[in-house]
């Protein structure tokens, strides 16, 4: 199975609804993914921008299965490794990684020259991601390689997929790649304004608003 199609699979897959969570009958992510094919994933964008009208605010948003898909791979260890996370849906592994079933944690435990590089959670930190992603670095004979789920849920202490494991060939203080950390505020943005032409509204999707529109409002307002 191919990066595209892993990463297709966590983006829908279960994570579970709770009546007490703040995900309504059918606002959690792997909800609303389950409604995508491959290909509506494949034809997001990159990275959008809204625009909230009233508060004169402009956020970016980096797609997660683009940012994945487009920085990570599948060898035979992360084959390996998967398979047994397919066949066993039990997170019972008591160690180092998140979301492991014990088989697979003791297949990695089985490899030569493995050792960890960092347990990271999105969450904690300014990200533009369009989900939170939680993960282990690790590095395998010389290689970085990353035990990822993504959160599908409506409350970030829960509603994590079944762990994945990838190849990457970067590496940046424990993350994936330096883009997780590339977090734009509404100022710096202001000032690449030139190079977006299109803003979703931030309230309702359905609303786009030109480069001219936007610049207008933020002139308006700072007056």
């Amino acid at each position: 199975m191919d990066t595209k199609q892993i990463v297709y699979g966590m983006l829908t897959e279960n994570t579970g609804t709770h009546f007490l969570d703040s995900g309504g009958s059918e606002g959690r992510m792997w909800q609303r993914n389950a409604k995508k094919t491959m290909q509506d994933f494949e034809n997001e964008s990159e990275q959008s921008y809204e625009f909230d009208f009233k508060y004169n605010e402009i956020y970016r948003t980096v797609s997660v299965f683009h940012y994945l898909t487009n920085n990570l791979e599948i060898d035979d260890i992360c084959e390996q490794f998967n398979k047994l996370q397919n066949k066993n849906d039990n997170w019972d592994y008591d160690g180092y990684f998140y979301g492991v079933s014990l088989e697979a944690g003791n297949f990695l435990n089985s490899l030569k020259d493995v050792g960890g590089r960092g347990n990271w959670n999105t969450y904690n930190g300014d990200s533009d991601l369009s989900q939170i992603l939680q993960g282990t670095t690790l590095e395998i004979d010389g290689e970085y390689y990353f035990i990822i789920q993504i959160h599908g849920g409506a409350d970030a202490r829960g509603g994590y997929t079944h762990a994945k494991m990838f190849k990457g060939g970067h590496y940046c203080e424990g993350m994936i790649h330096e883009y997780l950390r590339e977090y734009m505020d509404s100022y710096e943005m202001e000032d690449e304004m030139e190079y977006i032409e299109t803003f979703i509204d931030y309230w309702d999707n359905s609303i786009t608003y030109t480069n001219e529109q936007v610049q207008n409002r933020l002139k308006e307002t700072n007056k």
